[in-house]
């Protein structure tokens, strides 16, 4: 194959960078994911927007750029941010990044269009406020009883990650409600907010905290993960809440930057910047070759079950399946030639050891004495890595292997793991061992 590496179910673009998921929505019918692309280089040098549209949530056509740094405040990039249906338009909030004289400037920016093919930035811009730096950046907005609300990621001159607040009530003239959330957990900044309600009793905030100084304008290598605060948004004192303290939203090696958005059926979507990749990892990916680097997450719907977040792989994704295998068997062989497949293990009874390798034996799921682990070859280094998982049961694996990415359901979701994984090409087969009886293998060929 010219490119063993190049996903079928997972968006990434044809050429270039792409990185954060911005305004996921879905607008007269059709799926709009949007994302940061660098549209000219395997680097973080350029920003802009590009565009995903979908009839389904799982075939997707490539746009193109949809948003382009072409203004005075966004000279130096078209940053993050999202996306609201309403009125007849899809209405588009970023981040318009400009530096002067090396000194950054954030303004939360705004366009809109009617046909979803042509955005016409408007004459919007949300300075920063008085006590937070210029990191601040990647609007989210929603609407709660007949206004508008909008969180950025934000940092306070004291060097504190904090999540800022804004109202409006007609998507144009927002006014600052100061600081919904801050706190230690959220280090020196914060990115790539999110505030949605799953239930009467549960909010969730997203975030993404960093270490970044306001002096050095960087941070530290991957010293950003994507997590979740549960609590409730008091819309009176304009105050988060929180009942559960900070959490990981995703267990595995590569996830950032989750943005989530409601469909037409009611359900809560998320997706994911599928990396955490340090920068001799990003450089030595094998994919760069083809021209391209990165890709997303599988859209997953969230909900609030058993008083905690599940994530779970959309029902669409079960037209993909096509040839199936099934293995009572204690331990078995799987037959494979594919590198795009669904592995579904259910036990029945829960096992004292179970394992599992996939992609001939380059990725292994074992599980021993409580703990999961789930291992990796790191294509930069040539090392295998392991994550390990405190689990006290073991119920469902639920296992999405696209060719360079793998997505692991533990329990029907109420753990998620995501990787992405450079092997062999021609090796897809596997093997297992352990499986109690009555439990059962399901291999599903895409």
């Amino acid at each position: 194959m010219d490119n063993q590496y190049r996903n079928s179910f997972h968006i990434e673009p044809v050429k270039g960078l792409m990185n954060d998921p911005n305004g996921l929505a879905q607008f007269k019918g059709k799926y709009y994911f949007f994302y940061q692309w660098n549209r000219f280089a395997t680097n973080h040098t350029y920003k802009a927007w590009g565009l995903f549209t979908s009839e389904d949530l799982v075939h997707w056509q490539d746009q193109g750029a949809a948003l382009l740094p072409d203004q005075a405040d966004d000279k130096d990039g078209v940053y993050s941010g999202s996306a609201v249906a309403a009125n007849d338009k899809l209405y588009l909030f970023y981040t318009g990044n400009s530096r002067i004289q090396g000194k950054r400037q954030s303004h939360q920016k705004m366009a809109w269009s009617t046909d979803g093919q042509t955005f016409i930035k408007q004459d919007m811009a949300v300075c920063t406020p008085t006590g937070l730096t210029e990191n601040h950046r990647d609007p989210k907005v929603w609407q709660h009883a007949g206004k508008w609300w909008m969180v950025t990621g934000a940092q306070t001159e004291t060097d504190g990650g904090a999540v800022a607040l804004f109202e409006s009530t007609d998507l144009k003239r927002w006014r600052y409600q100061g600081i919904l959330y801050a706190g230690s957990d959220l280090d020196q900044m914060c990115e790539c907010p999110d505030v949605f309600s799953l239930s009467p009793e549960a909010d969730i905030l997203t975030v993404c905290p960093q270490k970044r100084t306001a002096a050095s304008g960087t941070d530290t290598a991957i010293s950003s993960f994507a997590g979740y605060l549960v609590g409730k948004i008091d819309y009176q004192q304009k105050k988060f809440i929180v009942k559960q303290e900070l959490a990981k939203l995703d267990l595995g090696f590569d996830f950032y930057a989750p943005q989530t958005f409601v469909d037409d059926h009611g359900r809560r979507i998320m997706t994911a910047w599928m990396s955490r990749m340090t920068a001799a990892e990003e450089q030595a990916c094998p994919t760069i070759a083809a021209g391209y680097v990165h890709c997303l997450t599988m859209p997953r719907e969230l909900k609030w079950q058993h008083q905690q977040l599940y994530q779970q792989p959309l029902v669409d994704y079960q037209q993909l399946r096509e040839a199936r295998q099934t293995y009572i068997a204690k331990s078995g062989h799987l037959e494979n030639d594919s590198p795009a497949y669904e592995v579904i293990v259910k036990f029945k009874a829960i096992p004292e050891t179970f394992s599992l390798a996939l992609n001939g034996g380059a990725n292994r799921i074992n599980f021993d004495k409580g703990q999961l682990a789930i291992s990796r070859i790191n294509w930069a280094s040539g090392k295998q890595e392991i994550k390990k998982i405190p689990l006290t049961s073991l119920d469902k694996l639920q296992i999405f292997n696209d060719h360079s990415t793998m997505e692991i359901f533990i329990n029907d979701g109420q753990s998620v793991f995501s990787m992405r994984t450079f092997n062999d090409g021609c090796k897809h087969d596997g093997n297992y061992q352990g499986l109690p009886s009555a439990g059962k293998l399901t291999f599903y060929h895409y």
